[in-house]
């Protein structure tokens, strides 16, 4: 450590720093960055003195070297901006960059203040809430926003989860359908099981003659929309808007 803690004025340099310097600030004292960075260098350095350094290096021979590789595996869960790899492997400078956040080559941490910082994005995500507390009909989803972090991004990905799921359980047949192309087919199937249940037919014979698959769901979701549900009709699309 190059500054004293007790010191205010040994961080006089944070004064300069926007949000991707305080990020840097933060990892550069992580200490398993700084274990996974001693370990990566080391094998640079091994690297450069066997094959060369770039531009120069005989990248050929460097890729033929096992050391020159690691296992995406270990990197799934930090982001999809991932180098291309062989064999399920990355380069090692892909791996640590990938791991942390990096999108160039992984920084010194005993560098204070790096010429440049270039960060990997990290979409934020919504938290989808599945609870006793929450309704679990298929028309509902709760979720979770975060509000230490922007809103605008959360809304955005709250959009894309929304429109995922809703499209998700349409598939399934778990949703009512959200306009005239979905229902159409789905409507006229429950106006017949009003019709035969209006003139007395046994659901049995009923589910079997429309090849119902969910026969009891079929028929309450048509019983619903008779009585009540058919306003929300009115407010579906016309079409799916493209």
């Amino acid at each position: 450590m190059d500054w004293d803690w007790r010191l205010e004025a040994d961080y006089a340099y944070c004064q300069q720093l926007d949000l991707s310097g305080w990020a840097w600030q933060f990892l550069r004292r992580n200490p398993a960055y700084q274990t996974d960075y001693t370990e990566f260098i080391s094998l640079w350095q091994q690297l450069e003195r066997a094959y060369g350094t770039p531009p120069n290096r005989d990248f050929f021979k460097w890729k033929q070297d096992p050391r020159a590789w690691r296992a995406e595996a270990e990197i799934a869960a930090c982001g999809s901006e991932i180098c291309p790899g062989e064999n399920d492997q990355v380069l090692i400078e892909c791996w640590l960059g990938a791991k942390w956040g990096f999108r160039k080559f992984p920084i010194d941490p005993a560098i204070l203040l790096p010429d440049a910082l270039s960060w990997r994005e990290f979409p934020i995500q919504v938290e989808t809430i599945d609870g006793d507390l929450f309704s679990r009909s298929p028309d509902k989803l709760a979720l979770n926003f975060d509000l230490s972090l922007p809103l605008p991004a959360q809304l955005e990905a709250a959009k894309h989860c929304l429109i995922a799921a809703s499209n998700r359980r349409v598939r399934s047949g778990e949703l009512a359908p959200r306009n005239l192309r979905e229902g159409g087919t789905i409507w006229l199937v429950q106006l017949r099981i009003l019709d035969a249940l209006a003139a007395g037919v046994a659901f049995p014979q009923i589910a079997q003659t429309l090849g119902l698959r969910a026969a009891e769901q079929d028929m309450e979701a048509a019983i619903a929309i008779r009585d009540g549900g058919y306003r929300r009709l009115l407010m579906l699309q016309p079409a799916p808007r493209d």
